[in-house]
């Protein structure tokens, strides 16, 4: 019996370790909710893991190199065959837009699926972990704030820590120190009034997850995980 399940295009390399979490995720996801077993079960990717220039653990350093490599990247998976796009990095989903507007392929937006997750919770405060990029271009602020959650910010030092422990993963070099340190952002964000904390950065949850912290965490790659793997297997 031939299937045909969505083929499900992945734009990665936004670092290579978070592409690599989305198709472990993906993997699992298939198997505990779909009961994946054999090849044929899983659903099809075809993973372009792109050594994008103008990019680093702050996120974009040059806006018009980043733009045009996404593009063109974005076209190279349409014309591979894939029925779908998904983006394992928050932070270029500013350019969402231009890469929609540059092929038929539908492009699935990962902040906007972490806010419907999130407002399907029922949670409506919620601190940020995120890259300075992400922060500075409000890339969650705007779109949380119009679906009627509030966002709390890190500080500047503590944003000095996330793209530490950022720069860590992207070289394979997370400790338990970083834990540490971000569970003293999460708890300093209850302090002020948070009710969870949006991993809006897709080098976070291999630092950082659910196992370690009663701290509800909203992981914005599990959540693009579901939704991709969802829309490729459901017929």
């Amino acid at each position: 019996m031939i299937h045909h399940n969505k083929t499900i295009g992945v734009l990665g390399g936004m670092g290579p370790a978070a592409s690599s979490n989305f198709y472990h995720k993906a993997i699992r996801y298939a198997q505990e909710h779909y009961g994946a077993v054999m090849d044929a079960d899983y659903p099809p990717m075809i993973i372009y893991s792109l050594p994008i220039e103008g990019f680093d653990e702050t996120g974009i350093t040059d806006e018009r190199l980043v733009r045009q490599q996404l593009i063109a990247g974005v076209q190279r998976l349409e014309s591979a065959g894939c029925d779908l796009i998904v983006i394992p990095c928050n932070t270029v989903h500013v350019y969402y837009n231009e890469m929609q507007a540059a092929t038929t392929v539908p492009i699935f937006n990962i902040v906007e699926e972490t806010k419907q997750q999130v407002l399907a919770s029922g949670y409506t405060r919620l601190g940020m972990f995120a890259s300075a990029s992400t922060r500075r271009l409000g890339l969650y602020q705007k779109i949380f704030t119009q679906a009627g959650l509030a966002l709390i910010e890190p500080t500047d030092e503590q944003q000095a820590v996330l793209d530490r422990v950022i720069e860590h993963v992207m070289g394979g070099n997370q400790k338990s120190d970083d834990v540490i340190a971000l569970k003293d952002i999460a708890r300093d964000y209850l302090r002020n009034g948070a009710e969870a904390v949006v991993m809006g950065c897709t080098e976070i949850p291999l630092a950082i997850n659910q196992t370690h912290t009663d701290i509800k965490l909203f992981d914005s790659i599990e959540i693009l995980v579901r939704c991709a793997v969802d829309y490729s297997l459901n017929k």
